[in-house]
């Protein structure tokens, strides 16, 4: 389940940074297109869990509808912790920590609700290869955009020095 959750927050960081990163060749933005994205996820998904035409038209309106419906909590739980800025006391800073964690439980229980329904189309072991799918793609996903040129982005992502 967390894998799950990581890999859906991965999604939307994904998104975020394609949608910024410029296009090197020409010195402009690369056009980002969600519905592009989306092919290319489920066509992802579908080659590596292995998933039949009659199981794919049955079962990805069920899967983007379970990222619509996660999707709109972090985008809840991104703004509580936003608002974490203006906080002062221990009392804002617990009302956002238990808000979030809140939101998180909810996520969980819409994933329930949904690997249930899965559950009618496709098999556990094929709910299992796509679980995995999507957390490859995302990984995949996550390099092509990641900044290459760029200080803070390495500085990040360096490796602990050995004593």
């Amino acid at each position: 389940m967390k894998k799950l959750i990581f890999t859906l927050l991965c999604l939307l960081m994904t998104i975020g940074m394609a949608a910024q990163r410029p296009n090197q060749e020409q010195g402009k933005r690369k056009e980002f297109s969600p519905e592009a994205y989306r092919q290319r996820m489920e066509s992802f998904i579908a080659k590596e869990a292995c998933l039949s035409n009659e199981e794919q038209e049955k079962f990805f309106p069920m899967l983007r509808e379970m990222m619509e419906a996660q999707r709109k909590l972090m985008e809840q739980e991104r703004e509580i912790m936003m608002s974490g800025k203006e906080a002062k006391t221990e009392a804002d800073f617990e009302k956002i920590i238990k808000k979030t964690t809140e939101l998180q439980v909810e996520n969980r229980k819409i994933e329930v609700t949904y690997y249930k329904k899965f559950y009618k189309v496709l098999t556990w072991e094929k709910i299992y290869k796509v679980r995995v799918a999507i957390t490859k793609f995302n990984m995949h996903a996550l390099r092509n955009f990641a900044p290459r040129n760029n200080k803070q982005w390495q500085h990040h992502n360096r490796q602990p020095q050995k004593k």
